[in-house]
């Protein structure tokens, strides 16, 4: 790139260009779409290694000065950046979408665009979920972790968005009161449905903006090919993007390929389903699309409100008092406002907002000449340490000229975006090893996964977010996931006790003890009433399963569990028999029953608005799983019960069926629902969630097999050990309950020896909820005599493409698809429990299937 000829023009002020900071190919990108491109390894990764969402530590950030670096400018990007070339790209413009009308085209070059008259201008760009960790501290919202350094100064160069307009011939007065759509080049992956607007499987990146604002020159609206005098990055949107000063981050639209003149706002898939600011009231994504807050306008997110930040004191900071109580401490930090408003003032207050302190305010860059303020102010306030030491905390607020401020407290809202709430360090009195008394200062959050933050923790969380009472509201929630522990305190005369040495001794199916809470249960004569399967009882045989037991079970089951208690552990010999008890892993399969093993992500690939297909990597490429076909694998990871990072954490277990085989070496994959916030679970599933949140290269526990139905071949499959044989299949799968009922499918399918016959019926949603669709499209084309598949949607009378069935499961649907009752027909389902009791069972019952030719994975 650096033949290129940009011709950047200078800015009209004395301004210093920082010289370009070292950008390597970092090895961690290494198997990512994005290894080609240099970055800076001191960025804070926020959705793991991809897509790249970045932003740099705060404090270097502010450190960098009033300009920042492009390789230390936050990046936002939903894909990989697409590898274009300036020589190829071309921008096309358009009166209206219809390209039947040729006269109405204009097509611009690169080389044409540098040749219209260019200008530099600062600008500071924002992402509208700068201070999105702080939500989530509150509740979680549906988007990632970002910190305060979601932002960034730059000078940008092009001409104005209204000048190439211009030269396309749109005509100003004939389009000022229409809409101006900008349009990128990747294609994304549509979340949400086809939607009111048919929107295909994959979409552009766009949005629209008023033409008012474009043809009004003092909003300086332009297409910028250079940043800082250089040509863009590949994160920044090389070779051509769009800065509109004032807005938010998410309407300059990166590698800009085409631009529409329309009657109305954009009906882009990304202009309604992305940077909305919804009331607190709507709490989870599922209330949004019922009530379609997403298409209500006043609710869309462009100006910039009022924001600041401190920078310094950094998080974990310290001053050492013996040295430093005489001399004042430098706070700082940085402050921004839309609209194209002057930030006038900058507050600090050191007695919660009781009081405030005007901050000394450094102005780096002059209004452009229409007098429109579009970069960010630095500010910075002397305090005396021994004021510092008094203070339980340091605020800040920044005014603009419209006297908007920001709010002493927060307000969650579902997208977590436009938080601008004061900035609030916590100031903790701290003694050092060597007993010398100490300041130690602490930021509300740390972006992306790092750990540490006043509001991580239960005490940091506010009485309210706009909501009601946001404590009982998660105590509610908690309330209702929280697993009990009953544990009788008076034991029956003549009560045993046994030694683990003992208890290791039954650990056979006919023979099984367990240990939960130091009692000791004789669990032989349950196994085939355990609505679990044998399988996940024989996982803990002769050892202790409190921590398993506890993950999964409510009360209801420890209550039950009573009627097999036998004794007590004698409690000297509990951790030696738990020593004795772990098996070696099996050298041959990945797999141990008897022993959890942590297993990396090496891939996470999102495949809907909440849905998910992990890589897993075994111990070699060449390792088998070791899973038979129909059975699960136990997840389990400790989690945060109370949603901090510091409070008490409890094991958590699920039962997770993988689209992969023994086929499938080296790998196990699973596709998830990571269920998100809702009116009862506000904070989501617990376990895909944590999921959800997994960076690569992090780790999970799995143990298994585990499982009361194992499918061999050619129709023979046992259950809890009982022999079956069937020619003929019927599955009804809802949701993420497709995975065993696709692991069955494709042993199947896969030996052509085996004619056993399969009808699947699919319930989701929507069409972006039919996980694995084109696998199983796939299967009904090459093998039409053995495999048949018909989907119905819950909403696809809303989706004008759709022509299958609408609605929810029925007799008449199962009637029309299955198979006939018949001694040779078997019924396997997997979904939501409402969705097996109240619709499948009661129909088949009603076609003649007895309870012994049906399974529920």
């Amino acid at each position: 790139m650096t033949d290129i000829d940009l011709k950047c023009p200078p800015v009209p002020f004395s301004v210093q260009i920082p010289e370009d900071e070292p950008l390597s190919l970092l090895s961690k990108f290494k198997k990512t779409p994005d290894h080609w491109i240099e970055r800076d390894d001191r960025m804070v990764l926020l959705t793991g290694m991809h897509p790249y969402n970045v932003e740099p530590p705060l404090k270097l950030l502010h450190s960098l000065g009033p300009v920042t670096p492009a390789g230390l400018h936050y990046v936002r990007n939903h894909g990989a950046p697409p590898q274009l070339k300036w020589q190829e790209h071309t921008l096309t413009v358009k009166m209206g979408q219809d390209d039947s009308d040729s006269e109405t085209v204009t097509v611009f070059s690169m080389d044409k665009l540098t040749e219209l008259k260019a200008f530099t201008q600062p600008v500071t760009l924002v992402c509208a979920g700068n201070r999105r960790k702080e939500e989530n501290e509150v509740m979680r919202t549906i988007g990632f972790n970002w910190g305060a350094a979601g932002c960034g100064t730059s000078l940008w160069t092009g001409p104005l968005l209204s000048d190439v307009l211009r030269a396309a011939g749109i005509k100003e007065e004939e389009t000022w009161d229409s809409h101006c759509e900008l349009i990128g080049f990747e294609d994304l992956p549509n979340k949400v449905g086809p939607g009111p607007h048919n929107w295909p499987e994959k979409v552009k990146y766009g949005t629209s903006i008023p033409m008012a604002r474009v043809w009004n020159d003092a909003y300086s609206v332009q297409l910028s090919y250079a940043q800082n005098m250089s040509p863009l990055m590949p994160d920044h949107g090389f070779p051509l993007r769009v800065i509109i000063p004032g807005f938010i981050g998410g309407r300059m639209v990166k590698w800009l390929t085409r631009i529409n003149i329309i009657p109305n706002e954009s009906t882009n898939h990304y202009h309604y389903h992305d940077n909305r600011v919804l009331p607190p009231q709507v709490t989870s994504y599922e209330q949004s699309i019922a009530e379609e807050w997403w298409y209500k306008p006043e609710y869309i997110f462009n100006e910039l409100n009022i924001n600041s930040a401190i920078a310094s004191p950094d998080h974990a900071q310290e001053i050492d008092l013996a040295t430093s109580l005489t001399g004042d401490f430098l706070v700082e930090g940085y402050a921004y406002a839309g609209g194209g408003h002057p930030v006038s003032r900058v507050e600090v207050s050191l007695d919660e907002g009781a009081t405030w302190i005007c901050a000394n305010i450094n102005r780096p860059f002059p209004p452009n000449r229409h007098g429109m303020h579009w970069c960010w102010i630095f500010w910075s306030l002397p305090v005396p340490v021994a004021k510092l030491s008094a203070a339980p905390s340091i605020l800040c607020r920044a005014w603009d000229c419209c006297t908007n401020t920001q709010p002493l407290n927060i307000t969650w809202n579902l997208m977590g975006m436009a938080n601008n709430c004061c900035f609030r360090i916590k100031i903790h009195s701290v003694v050092d090893s060597a007993g010398r008394p100490k300041l130690s200062f602490e930021h509300p959050t740390l972006a992306g996964t790092q750990k540490g933050g006043w509001m991580t923790k239960d005490s940091g969380k506010p009485i309210s977010a706009g909501f009601g009472n946001l404590r009982k509201f998660l105590e509610d929630q908690t309330a209702a996931e929280q697993k009990g522990v009953v544990v009788s305190k008076t034991l029956p005369n003549g009560t045993k006790g046994y030694t683990m040495l003992e208890v290791a001794k039954h650990d056979t199916e006919h023979d099984c003890w367990i240990v939960v809470h130091g009692k000791v249960y004789d669990c032989s004569h349950y196994m085939e009433e355990h609505p679990g399967g044998a399988d996940s009882i024989l996982l803990n045989a002769g050892a202790d399963a409190t921590e398993d037991f506890d993950a999964i079970h409510s009360k209801k089951a420890h209550k039950l569990l009573e009627r097999f208690y036998i004794g007590d552990v004698i409690q000297a010999e509990v951790r030696v028999a738990e020593s004795q008890s772990k098996l070696a892993p099996s050298e041959e399969f990945a797999l141990n029953p008897k022993k959890k093993i942590a297993f990396a992500l090496v891939a996470k690939e999102q495949l809907s608005h909440d849905s998910y297909e992990f890589t897993f990597a075994l111990q070699t490429p060449q390792t088998l799983l070791g899973l038979p076909t129909g059975k699960h694998i136990f997840l389990s990871a400790m989690i945060a019960d109370d949603l901090t990072f510091d409070s008490k954490k409890s094991l958590t277990m699920r039962r997770y069926t993988p689209i992969t085989s023994n086929f499938d070496v080296g790998v196990v994959k699973f596709v998830i629902k990571a269920y998100p916030p809702c009116e009862r679970f506000p904070r989501g599933g617990k376990m895909s969630q944590h999921l959800a949140d997994m960076e690569l290269a992090s780790t999970i526990d799995m143990r298994g097999p585990v499982g009361e139905f194992e499918y061999l071949s050619r129709g023979n499959f046992k259950i809890n050990d009982k022999k079956h044989h069937v020619k003929k299949f019927n599955m009804v799968a809802g949701g993420t309950g497709i995975t065993p009922c696709y692991q069955v499918a494709d042993e199947i399918l896969r030996n052509k020896d085996d004619k056993t016959q399969i009808s699947l019926v699919f319930a989701c949603n929507d069409v972006n909820d039919l996980l694995c669709r084109k696998t199983l499209d796939s299967w009904a084309e090459e093998h039409p005599d053995r495999f048949k598949v018909t989907y119905i949607l819950a909403n696809g009378a809303k989706d004008p493409n759709w022509t299958g069935p609408t609605g929810f499961v029925s007799l008449d649907l199962f009637q029309e698809k299955f198979f006939p009752a018949a001694d040779d027909v078997f019924i396997v389902m997997c979904g939501p429990p409402i969705m097996m009791e109240r619709a499948c069972l009661p129909a088949f019952e009603k076609m003649g299937f007895e309870k012994e030719k049906m399974f529920g994975f």
